[in-house]
């Protein structure tokens, strides 16, 4: 393995050098993981066999991975670094314990990690297992950990997405289409001879069995480990199936894909469609050569092009000498940038931080809108039903061109008004997020000018305070050392509560004094209320609103994440905009938006602000990762706007409409928006 997790990996002759892993800063001077550790090769080369190959078994990947031995000074570097940057993670006290309907949250993630630091495991693989899965309990998709030397190095793939048609379980009527277009013909042959079954067989079976116990328990034990989201019913429905909206992307579900390899096989007793009796079958699961892995040959350059840090693995000065040109190729990346710079300046994301891919497979053709586009691009589309009356704003994120959304939600709810749309169908399915101010955009320009967008169309938050982010800030005023605001502490880059006053002045120490709380039984600290950041807003809105509040309505499967929440709940707590969540479990309360927070962040952007202003050695800094790993943060968490002493990320959000799915209307979004405006608006 190389270097990172072994902060020398030694395969016979070959050594690599830490050096290597820090190669691409030349600003580095940074405390580096002390004396490298050799670790013995093993006898026989288990990575060689899946090297340079696009499908392979998951016992294969597992054996590869499972190679690599676990070591020490790579568990206390990885603990090191999560357990310092959730010190800026604003929901740590809160996590400890909750009520319903977020009682499963439930962990102290401070001594998870303390208790890691002190296990060993028969391999890194097993430590970085034992840590996802902790990470995992918070339930916040904000604070999300991915170590790209395993999350997604293979995608675990079962051709039988699933999806829950009232009280019953299903394989999707598409699957077959999915898997033809997804993996090709030869692919699905090759499955087909494995499972000596023809998988069109099964497209729409009722799963009577699931490993031999009813379909709902397996449903219930993934969404206890799932993570991301705080509500039960929304983790229940990761398991299934869905559409991404706008962008026309389709989820298999965790059932059906997997980012760690950890599953060999599922038997079913299934009804196929048009069958009276039922059968048992079993389909082995096939690991897929990631979207955003590096090839390798072998076990030592697997180590060296997917496990060491990289050039943007760690933070830099914003000011420091430019980096030297790195002789790696870049790798691409699943999870986007935080804090991206627009027209010279930074703006606010709040994004779901995901362990692999979301979008690498398209809705079958025959499932996407018919309907021509009136406007929009990417994961923003405009179209008007059928009936004349009813629009749709597709919008399966609030990330892509800044300035392209800005402009183009505008300009698509006017194409609908002028089309003679009198109500609007906003689809949020798996919305993860992006740009807050967006989400403050297009509340404005819905709600129009009143009490609840002026002086601010977003949420009053919080950020935690420890001795570090106190310090960065004193820095920040006393050397003057961000003259571009490139800094997140930058007192400029905030504003007081309510947007009242405008931002900060540059001298003003704006964690000083903070205020003290009491949380679960355990003492806090956090920030004062702070206003939005997107205020001034970058376009004029119109004088008006588009349709009256009454007519608007807020449609998905409950995975609306970080802005899409933000605006959401903006518009259902401030308006009564109706919300409507389709499929689930019977009987279980659907939440229309899941995590909230108010901006996310990860341990980059923390860093960046450590080392411009040369804190890197202030003991609650963390160190720079030895592996190429990543750990978000819930940087800003909003205040409720019904209950404005706690936080909204707490507060129950219960869908008005809950709709089951049917064979017509599963994964079809033009049949769904029919059969939802028909319920909705009733004549």
């Amino acid at each position: 393995m190389a270097i990172s997790p072994y902060l020398a990996f030694s395969f016979g002759s070959l050594r690599v050098g830490i050096a290597y892993i820090y190669l691409a800063f030349a600003t580095a001077l940074w405390p580096r993981a002390a004396t490298p550790v050799a670790l013995l090769p093993p006898k026989f080369d288990l990575c060689t066999p899946i090297a340079n190959q696009t499908w392979v078994l998951p016992s294969q990947v597992r054996s590869c991975l499972q190679s690599f031995p676990f070591n020490a000074t790579l568990r206390d570097n990885v603990v090191d670094v999560v357990s310092k940057t959730l010190n800026f993670h604003t929901s740590v006290t809160y996590s400890l314990k909750q009520p319903p309907p977020f009682d499963e949250i439930n962990v102290d993630i401070q001594a998870e990690l303390a208790r890691i630091r002190k296990s060993t495991y028969a391999s890194d693989f097993a430590l970085h297992q034992d840590l996802s899965r902790s990470v995992k309990r918070l339930k916040d998709g904000h604070a999300g950990y991915i170590n790209y030397c395993y999350d997604s190095l293979f995608v675990t793939y079962l051709p039988f997405p699933l999806v829950p048609l009232g009280k019953d379980i299903y394989i999707t009527p598409e699957a077959y289409d999915v898997s033809v277009s997804t993996f090709g013909a030869d692919e699905v042959e090759n499955w087909e001879k494995l499972a000596k079954i023809k998988l069109s067989k099964y497209s729409g079976a009722k799963v009577l069995l699931l490993d031999g116990r009813d379909p709902w328990q397996a449903v219930e034990d993934n969404a206890a480990v799932t993570g991301s989201y705080a509500t039960h019913a929304t983790r229940q429905n990761r398991f299934f199936s869905s559409y991404q909206a706008g962008s026309w992307t389709y989820r298999m579900g965790d059932f059906a894909s997997q980012s760690l390899p950890v599953k060999d096989v599922a038997t079913l007793l299934v009804q196929p469609v048009n069958q009276t009796l039922p059968e048992f079958i079993t389909i082995p699961y096939r690991s897929r050569f990631g979207s955003s892995s590096v090839p390798f040959t072998d076990s030592k350059s697997l180590w060296e092009n997917n496990c060491l840090a990289r050039q943007d693995t760690n933070g830099r000065s914003y000011y420091g000498a430019p980096a030297q040109i790195s002789p790696e190729p870049p790798r691409p990346r699943f999870q986007e940038p935080i804090i991206p710079v627009i027209d010279g300046r930074r703006v606010e994301v709040s994004t779901i931080v995901e362990d692999g891919p979301i979008t690498d497979i398209d809705l079958p053709t025959r499932l996407q809108p018919s309907l021509p586009p009136l406007s929009g691009s990417g994961a923003m589309k405009f179209y008007l039903l059928d009936d004349g009356l009813t629009g749709v704003l597709a919008l399966g994120s609030f990330s892509g061109n800044y300035t392209g959304l800005f402009v183009g939600l505008p300009e698509g709810l006017d194409s609908l008004k002028k089309k003679g749309a009198t109500r609007l169908l906003i689809d949020v399915s798996n919305n993860g997020g992006g740009y807050v101010c967006v989400a403050a955009w297009l509340h404005r320009l819905l709600a129009g000018p009143q009490s609840g967008t002026i002086p601010q169309a977003g949420l009053d938050t919080t950020v935690r305070v420890n001795d570090l982010n106190q310090a960065i800030v004193k820095k920040i005023i006393s050397t003057g050392i961000d003259p571009e605001i490139n800094l997140l502490y930058n007192p400029e880059r905030h504003s007081y509560a309510n947007s009242t006053a405008g931002y900060f002045p540059a001298d003003y120490d704006w964690l000083d004094p903070p205020v003290s709380t009491t949380i679960n039984g355990r003492k806090d600290t956090f920030s004062q209320r702070l206003g939005s950041s997107c205020n001034p807003l970058p376009f004029e809105a119109p004088a008006e609103k588009y349709f009256p509040l009454e007519n608007i309505a807020i449609l998905g499967t409950g995975s609306c994440a970080s802005s899409c929440s933000l605006f959401s709940i903006s518009m259902v707590a401030k308006y009564g905009v109706k919300t409507v969540v389709y499929g689930g479990k019977p009987g279980v309360q659907q939440q229309y938006a899941g995590i909230v927070g108010g901006q996310s962040i990860n341990y980059v952007t923390i860093d960046n602000d450590i080392k411009t202003v040369g804190l890197k050695k202030h003991t609650q800094a963390p160190p720079d990762f030895i592996t190429d790993s990543y750990q978000g943060v819930t940087f800003r968490l909003g205040f409720s706007i019904k209950k404005p002493t706690e936080m909204e990320e707490f507060v129950s959000h219960p869908a008005q409409y809950q709709i089951p799915l049917t064979t017509k209307t599963v994964n079809n979004p033009v049949a769904l928006w029919k059969d939802v405006a028909s319920q909705v608006w009733k004549k």
